[in-house]
């Protein structure tokens, strides 16, 4: 015989629905207080951020710049959006050309040690006096061709019979 366990949380009670739906809000409200602190350190920390990547790698910002540029170029209704973006969204683009600007110095780095090997290094060395080291001659011996053996049955496909 099976015995089946059933567990049921309705109590046929009406705060069991608004208990669930009040830890739902108070989650959200946490969630909502946690971003909005690291939104506001972000904002005030974006000025830095944006002078730490120009100084890690200045490319990254330049290009960010130049894709802007192209895009008012290509399409100037998408180019004017992204531009509003970028503005609104300043702390996060910040974090964001800071954080590509140390990855992209990170690989090159990892691209610096791979090819040192297969490259080589320079090494300071002594250079040493040498004389002129003499060898004798060395004769070559010439292969002499062995005549064609008799048994070779190649030269019978040719021959007239």
């Amino acid at each position: 015989m099976r015995y089946r366990k059933e567990i049921n949380f309705n109590n046929n009670s009406p705060f069991s629905s608004l208990t669930g739906i009040l830890l739902v809000v108070l989650f959200l409200v946490a969630l909502y207080f946690i971003a909005k602190v690291i939104f506001t350190a972000l904002y005030y920390l974006a000025p830095i951020m944006i002078v730490a990547a120009l100084i890690v790698d200045h490319k990254v910002v330049v290009g960010y710049l130049k894709w802007l540029v192209g895009l008012l170029r290509d399409n100037l209704l998408l180019g004017i959006g992204a531009i509003v973006l970028s503005v609104l969204g300043f702390p996060v683009l910040s974090a964001f050309l800071l954080g590509k600007a140390l990855l992209k110095r990170q690989v090159k780095k990892v691209q610096e040690e791979a090819e040192a090997p297969r490259k080589g290094e320079y090494i300071e060395y002594e250079e040493l006096d040498s004389e002129p080291l003499e060898l004798p001659r060395i004769e070559k011996e010439i292969k002499k061709q062995e005549p064609p053996r008799k048994d070779n049955r190649y030269d019978d496909f040719f021959e007239d019979k």
